[in-house]
């Protein structure tokens, strides 16, 4: 028999009741009253903690299956901050499977951090979002969700992500099978953030469940003498179906009754109704796998609306004026993280998008990479955000087709540089005794590489047992880079008692 019990979790500074729509369109759907629940969290108390919501939302569903309200399997809907909750609970609880879900479905989650974690915090946010909080607004739920938090990390370490080739995983393609889908879409007060590639609230590579990580080791040479590459193994399937759709926002994604622009067609208008009940009516892999290609096209489809004969369907997704087609661009999301080879974090460096000359890349190490004509800088990175907890962390947010389009980067290098993307990475000797990368110099720098530049080529950053590509579009990347710390001969020395 289907199921048809559900639990809905809300996002940050929301209540239960803002579920309350979705939940009637399921009712209205096949899904019984008696069976759907609202989830609610103190995301706004500053003392509280995520794990704190995860572990007491593990004690609420032991309860609730036991007295019955609860069925022994169950699909849980979430948005935004309430897909960190769940999957916190299912890392705590369920770290290898087991959990009595069958579909996992995220409406806009932001699993990889949002750009107003940060305004959230400030005293311009305690006093909009917080005046009848006393002044809180969640302090350590916003400090997760902020761009670059090891929260995220950790997280995607226990349910996506392995450092060591584990597998294990909270989910399966046979059960709690996870989903999700976003926009592009942004309302209106929003706007004047300058954000791309996001709803509002949530970029679509912030939103997406299938990140990429690899650690770079400039204290090991590989094959090509350049850093050693070890890439990060998947946990769970190999890809979770993700679902782009360019007319919905952070707000309305949870309406699939009312959502969506006044002037879009009426089929345009039910398609995320339709997706919500694709995934909830999921009950096998092979299901699984179809629906998750049938959303691959889907994502399809939205990347042609970049494309300029496109207009008339961009001013009909919007109901008004044609957006711009930049909206529409797909970005990578990038996480460095620098450590020295101690583990000590290294917060003093520079990073920035490059093209390197065939030298650089055979040397590995060098004094400062030079800089070619900086197309990447002026076009393609878009923002650049350092963890205000963790300053050794920062998130680049990458325009692919700026990078990738005709006349962009590619036509911006001279013949002495590689068709390649890479990013240089330079930090500055933190005092007299001590250095990076090589004994003594004042700056040292390295090269990391990313993607190629043309399609004639496979990628640069390359998983050689694999063959998989690093770069995925809206996709995080967690880059975690080790650098040599240098002492010099003065740090210890010895000599006689007579000398």
């Amino acid at each position: 028999m289907a199921t048809k019990s559900v639990l809905t979790v809300h996002g940050w500074s929301a209540e239960d009741s803002s579920m309350a729509e979705l939940a009637g369109f399921l009712e209205r759907t096949g899904f019984e009253t008696a069976h759907l629940w609202l989830g609610g969290y103190p995301s706004m108390a500053d003392e509280v903690h995520l794990a704190d919501s995860a572990r007491r939302m593990g004690e609420v569903v032991r309860e609730m299956q036991a007295d019955g309200r609860l069925g022994e399997h169950f699909h849980i809907v979430t948005h935004s901050t309430g897909a960190l909750v769940v999957r916190q609970w299912l890392a705590l609880f369920h770290p290898e499977g087991g959990a009595p879900v069958d579909n996992f479905l995220m409406l806009a989650p932001a699993n990889f951090g949002s750009p107003l974690a940060v305004m959230g915090r400030s005293a311009l946010g305690r006093l909009i979002k917080g005046w009848r909080n006393r002044f809180q607004t969640g302090t350590e739920f916003l400090h997760a969700l902020e761009h670059g938090s090891m929260a995220q990390e950790n997280l995607a370490l226990a349910d996506r992500l392995s450092r060591s080739g584990e597998t294990t995983s909270p989910f399966s393609e046979a059960s709690v099978r996870p989903y999700v889908i976003t926009g592009l879409d942004v309302f209106r007060p929003m706007g004047i953030l300058n954000e791309s590639a996001w709803d509002g609230t949530v970029r679509a590579a912030s939103a997406n469940l299938d990140p990429q990580g690899v650690t770079v080791d400039f204290t090991a040479s590989s094959e090509t003498g350049g850093p050693q590459r070890r890439f990060w193994t998947r946990r769970g399937p190999e890809a979770v179906p993700f679902a782009v759709l360019p007319d919905r926002h952070h707000l309305n994604i949870t309406e699939p009754l009312t959502g969506g622009p006044s002037g879009a067609s009426a089929d345009a208008a039910r398609r995320l109704g339709r997706l919500v009940l694709q995934a909830l009516q999921v009950t096998s892999a092979s299901e699984y796998r179809t629906l998750r290609s049938n959303w691959i096209a889907l994502n399809d489809a939205t990347r042609t609306l970049v494309q300029p004969e496109k207009e008339a369907e961009r001013a009909a997704l919007a109901g008004e004026e044609a957006p711009s087609p930049d909206r529409f661009n797909e970005h990578y999301q990038i996480v460095f993280d620098v450590r020295d080879d101690t583990g000590l974090p290294v917060s003093d460096y520079h990073v920035w998008l490059t093209a390197p000359t065939e030298h650089e890349m055979e040397a590995g190490l060098s004094g400062e990479v030079s800089r070619p004509e900086e197309y990447a800088l002026r076009h393609a990175l878009k923002k650049v955000h350092v963890n205000r907890r963790a300053s050794h962390r920062r998130v680049f947010h990458i325009d692919r087709r700026e990078l990738m389009r005709s006349g962009g980067m590619r036509s911006a290098l001279t013949a002495s540089r590689l068709p390649l993307l890479a990013a240089g990475i330079s930090a500055p000797a933190p005092g007299r005794h001590i250095s990076y990368f090589t004994r003594g110099d004042g700056l040292g720098s390295g090269v990391i590489p990313l993607r190629s530049l043309t399609s004639s080529r496979p990628d640069a950053m390359v998983a050689a047992e694999t063959g998989e590509r690093f770069l995925r579009r809206y996709a995080t990347h967690f880059v975690e880079v080790i650098v040599p710390r240098r002492a010099d001969e003065k740090v210890f020395t010895v000599r006689g008692l007579r000398g």
